[in-house]
């Protein structure tokens, strides 16, 4: 009856690799922070946004075709105040069955005229947080300065005429 005789060094040799990757996944772990939603504004207008889809087309080689065709959806958007700036922020949710309008954004308890958010921007999406502590991502349509902010950078309130 023959032994392996290379057991040992493998069994050894998996040992070092999963000891690795519990220090490196360890590492990794440590450097993820929390996310930070440093824009706080408050809702202060909703709307839909149109989005035009089309239905699949089947049949063909000989099979009379069906399908095809457009149909419009709608996803929920939000305008938003803050200090400064006003976003419009698309929720981005449409409707998979029989609906026009897809579900709004904000989990559980969807937002409301009145609400006021906390949020992130990176690159052209929003990002609010989830009460199950997931986030939640929004594209922003637009951004503007707050008609007080235009006004108050060309001459400060202290100002004398």
């Amino acid at each position: 009856m023959q032994y392996d005789q290379g057991g040992g060094a493998r069994i050894a040799s998996v040992g070092l690799l999963m000891m690795g990757l519990m220090i490196l996944s360890g590492t990794a772990s440590a450097k993820h922070e929390p996310k930070n939603y440093p824009e706080s504004g408050k809702v202060i207008a909703t709307g839909l946004d149109q989005h035009d889809k089309s239905h699949p087309v089947s049949g063909g080689n000989g099979t009379p075709v069906t399908g095809g065709g457009t149909y419009t959806v709608y996803s929920h958007t939000y305008k938003v105040e803050t200090d400064t700036k006003i976003y419009e922020l698309d929720c981005g949710k449409v409707p998979m069955f029989f609906h026009t309008t897809g579900k709004g954004c904000g989990g559980q308890k969807e937002i409301q005229i009145g609400d006021v958010i906390q949020f992130r921007i990176e690159k052209d999406s929003a990002f609010i947080p989830l009460p199950d502590g997931s986030e939640q991502k929004l594209r922003v349509l637009s951004q503007e300065l707050k008609p007080e902010s235009k006004a108050g950078e060309a001459k400060p309130a202290d100002a004398k005429p």
